[in-house]
Order: structure tokens, then C-alpha cells, then sequence
């Protein structure tokens, strides 16, 4: 999918797309306002691209391996123990991967009401 964001309508419609876990993934975003010079309009861009197609795997991988080396340093012993860790590791990543999820949902937004305040 391809964006332009020529005029503040435009960020309206771009703000409609953001959702916590639908976003939909961008090729290609393109920003033409008025105000703004071709630098930060290339930048803007750049963030914007990336924080639509983020899936929130770098924080749920970080998570994941904190949870691991927890584990490890616990040193669960019997079955009961080495499940429990291991639903634990899980559920780490996952949680990770929704913190990043809205972490970069958040910065989006605020990308955008930016861009709405600079032009």
C-alpha cells in the first residue's frame, strides 16, 4: 500500500489506519505539505513507513530472551518446573510483542499529530 500525505485531510485518513493490530503494511509514503522542506518530509516519511510496518518482534524477542536467561538462572528442576518456565518464556515474548505493538502505535500517532502541528 502506498500513502500521500498532501493536506491535513490526508492525516486524517491516514490516522483511520492506525490500529493496534491491523496496520496495514506500507511500501511506499510520500509527503508533500506545504511547510515543510524536503528533508523533513523524506524523515517523516521514513518514521512513518517504519512505525506502520512494525510488528512489535524486536520487543517480544527481547522479552523472550530475558525470560530465557531467568529461567536459566532459576534452574527449574522436575517437569512441573521446566513447563512453568517455559509457559513463562512464552507468555513473556507475547507480552512483549503487544508492548511493542502499542509502543509504536503510540509513536505514530504522535508522529502525525506532529506533522498536522507543522504544516
Amino acid at each position: 500500500m502506498n500513502i500521500e500525505i498532501a493536506h491535513p485531510a490526508d492525516l486524517d485518513r491516514v490516522e483511520a489506519l492506525v490500529s493496534w493490530l491491523k496496520r496495514p503494511h506500507l511500501d511506499r509514503v510520500t509527503i508533500t505539505m506545504p511547510g515543510l522542506d524536503a528533508t523533513e518530509s523524506d524523515r517523516a516519511a521514513r518514521t512513518i513507513r517504519h512505525l506502520f510496518n512494525d510488528c512489535g518482534c524486536a520487543w517480544g524477542a527481547w522479552a523472550l530472551v530475558v525470560a530465557v536467561a531467568g529461567a536459566v538462572l532459576a534452574r527449574p528442576g522436575g517437569v512441573a518446573a521446566l513447563a512453568t518456565a517455559a509457559l513463562a518464556c512464552l507468555a513473556a515474548a507475547v507480552a512483549g510483542k503487544l508492548l511493542g505493538l502499542a509502543w509504536s502505535r503510540q509513536r505514530l500517532l504522535a508522529r502525525l499529530r506532529a506533522l498536522r502541528t507543522a504544516a
